[in-house]
């Protein structure tokens, strides 16, 4: 049991002195044009899904194909996720080209499949650490938290023709109207 315990005890050790071997010399590359290391990307992904997954239990989702949630989503989509994200008939503006780790599609039917709605919710509330993805729960209402999900859900089903019809309405003058940028 002593060399069990010594064994645990050196690894320990050796994580701890490597680590601040690594820290100390600079040789890890924090640049966001440097990729990680598949390792740092492997274990940086578990611990973001789990985090995820752990602390989005006990939320319940209303309703969210409701269209006048999916209408409260919208213009919050359009007036700011857009932006990183894309959307049908609009690219992701230039400088979201530029962060690491990109941002997701999120009409991507591997993205939908994979996030619960609750997890879109707490991910879209409190923001993602060391992603660019900021917290929009200082911000914005349970309601419009909800519509942003509503309205995430119904995108992969969005060309971008039917995406600018709720744009130009949105434009119109419907409540939550935000500017019609061009593009």
């Amino acid at each position: 049991m002593k060399s069990f315990i010594a064994g645990v005890l050196t690894v320990i050790g050796c994580v701890i002195v490597g680590g601040g071997a690594l820290t100390l010399s600079g040789g890890y590359n924090v640049a966001a044009d440097v990729p990680h290391w598949k390792v740092t990307l492997l274990f940086l992904e578990a611990v973001k899904d789990r985090s995820i997954a752990v602390h989005s239990k006990g939320i319940t989702a209303p309703p969210l194909n409701e269209e006048g949630l999916i209408q409260e989503g919208f213009p919050h989509f359009h007036g700011t996720c857009r932006f990183c994200h894309g959307g049908p008939g609009y690219p992701r503006e230039q400088f979201a080209e530029g962060l690491y780790p990109e941002p997701p599609s999120l009409s991507s039917p591997g993205l939908q499949r994979e996030l619960a709605d609750r997890e879109l919710y707490w991910i879209v509330k409190n923001g993602l650490k060391m992603t660019g993805m900021p917290t929009f729960g200082k911000t914005h209402s349970e309601e419009q938290l909800w519509g942003i999900v509503a309205f995430l859900r119904r995108l992969p089903s969005l060309d971008p023709r039917s995406y600018e019809q709720m744009v130009e309405t949105m434009s119109e003058g419907a409540p939550g109207a935000v500017e019609h940028p061009a593009h």
